[in-house]
């Protein structure tokens, strides 16, 4: 049950009717992202041992982890649109024109995960609330949740892009099944450090 006695806590997902895109379910989504990101980097983790915080930052912690989370969406992006289409488009709902999809999926490499972690590290760095002694203490962690692309591997971006921002990590999930430690400083717990600069995926081999 959320934020009794200002306790850390494991939310309640949505049921099959809820909008999991209100802002209610906001600390799931949140853990959900953590639970994806953790889950990637096969590190024998517990979803109990995973709890939304009380007090924000950060959202979410595990052990010695504290991940800020934010979601990195396409341009002009709106999740409440997302939800009005499927409603549409669900059986039982008529429409007027007929339903097309098309889908060319591209490429996303790390160097342009990259690039996408860092224009929202600028956005963020405009905030009052996220000054560079608050973040400091703090692992971002951001949501890459594109339409249309494709995670394909290749270098990763050098860590000294994003160490000017003061994060303590700053790490990707992208779509719910790669994870990407783009930067650890030496305070950074050791799971983290220990898969900084590395691809870690869901069904990679752990030979």
């Amino acid at each position: 049950m959320p934020g009794l006695r200002g306790e850390p806590f494991i939310p309640d997902p949505p049921g099959p009717s809820d909008d999991r895109f209100s802002r209610s379910f906001k600390p799931w989504r949140e853990w959900n992202v953590a639970v994806n990101f953790l889950t990637n980097l096969h590190c024998g983790f517990d979803e109990s041992q995973v709890y939304c915080a009380p007090r924000d930052p950060p959202d979410v912690v595990y052990k010695e982890c504290s991940f800020e989370v934010k979601e990195i969406l396409d341009a002009g992006r709106k999740r409440h649109d997302e939800v009005k289409a499927a409603l549409i488009a669900s059986p039982g709902v008529e429409s007027s024109k007929p339903q097309i999809a098309e889908y060319s999926p591209k490429d996303l490499p790390p160097e342009f995960v990259g690039q996408l972690v860092l224009s929202e590290l600028k956005r963020i760095a405009l905030k009052p609330n996220y000054k560079p002694s608050v973040c400091s203490s703090f692992d971002l962690l951001l949501y890459v949740n594109l339409l249309e692309h494709w995670f394909e591997e290749g270098p990763m971006p050098r860590p000294s892009l994003f160490s000017v921002f003061g994060w303590r990590s700053v790490s990707a999930v992208v779509a719910s099944d790669t994870s990407l430690v783009l930067f650890a400083d030496d305070c950074a717990p050791l799971l983290l450090r220990a898969n900084a600069g590395r691809i870690r995926t869901r069904w990679e081999s752990l030979d």
